[in-house]
């Protein structure tokens, strides 16, 4: 009687003939399937953990780019992807409650700790990175720092970085040497460059806007003790700097003076001193300390 049977490959029902004859499509055991019944044959939806492991890099090779790296995950991204296949996700709570007020040395001697890490570390969580100026900036950096906090110490800390490679920001570099081309003083003796960078802002409605918005906010005086609020005017520029192009910003914010009046306006119109003098000098190492414990400062 003919009869239905399961092949070896991708769960197939093959139909079964007559006894002796085999059945009909089934490739015997130890040989591939044809290309054909590769193209007929429907694919399974991907899991979630086959969803993490293409994130991690292109295919060819598994995990790489061209060049050999591992190529970073947006880290929002990337915890979502994790949040949704069971063993990461139990892993990376594993993980947190690992580094909880333990140094690494104390962590890593926990097995359990160390399995946790392992698992991670094959998944874009541990390579993924952030965007500067990206809708969702601060949890992206509280997700990065909340594994790597603890697993890098000393210099380590201090190079680790949980934004995209600076060469991924190519552009700005060359903008950038665009505004510093020509400055040699001896070829340019009578031009006042931070004179003609405040001229051009301000032929930009946009920055000349914003621009006037920060010198009012950053001159304006408080209380006789008080010369400014430090915390607006740092508002005040972060929004220059972030919705002006940077080829206004930059030219002021880089340009040089070659007199005391020069540098005097330049003081009060484009490098406010409200943005970064304080009545007392602080200790370097508090401010380090206080740095840490902040994630964009960080």
């Amino acid at each position: 009687m003919p009869g239905t049977r399961r092949g070896p490959w991708l769960g197939h029902r093959l139909m079964c003939g007559v006894p002796g004859k085999g059945c009909k499509g089934f490739t015997p055991l130890g040989r591939p399937p044809s290309p054909l019944s590769a193209l007929i044959s429907p694919s399974p939806a991907p899991r979630p953990d086959e969803i993490l492991r293409s994130l991690a890099g292109p295919p060819s090779p598994p995990g790489q780019d061209p060049h050999g790296w591992r190529v970073p995950v947006d880290c929002v991204r990337a915890n979502e992807l994790c949040a949704a296949e069971p063993s990461c996700s139990s892993r990376y709570r594993t993980l947190r409650q690992c580094l909880a007020g333990r140094d690494r040395n104390t962590m890593l001697a926990n097995k359990e700790c160390q399995a946790a890490l392992e698992v991670l570390q094959e998944s874009p969580l541990y390579d993924c990175r952030c965007k500067r100026g990206m809708k969702k900036e601060l949890q992206c950096l509280q997700i990065y720092w909340s594994i790597h906090l603890g697993l890098t110490e000393g210099e380590e800390f201090y190079e680790a970085s949980p934004y995209e490679p600076v060469t991924s920001r190519l552009s700005d570099i060359f903008r950038l040497a665009s505004i510093f081309s020509g400055m040699d003083p001896a070829t340019n003796s009578k031009s006042n460059h931070c004179l003609d960078a405040a001229k051009a802002c301000n032929l930009n409605d946009n920055c000349k806007r914003l621009r006037s918005g920060y010198i009012s906010t950053c001159s304006r005086e408080i209380s006789a003790t008080e010369h400014c609020s430090r915390r607006k005017c740092h508002k005040a520029l972060r929004q220059f700097f972030d919705r002006v192009p940077s080829e206004y910003t930059y030219r002021l914010l880089f340009c040089s003076c070659k007199d005391q009046a020069c540098a005097e306006r330049r003081r009060q119109t484009i490098v406010p001193s409200c943005s970064y003098e304080d009545k007392e000098k602080p200790n370097c190492l508090d401010l380090r300390n206080t740095c840490r414990t902040d994630h964009l400062c960080r």
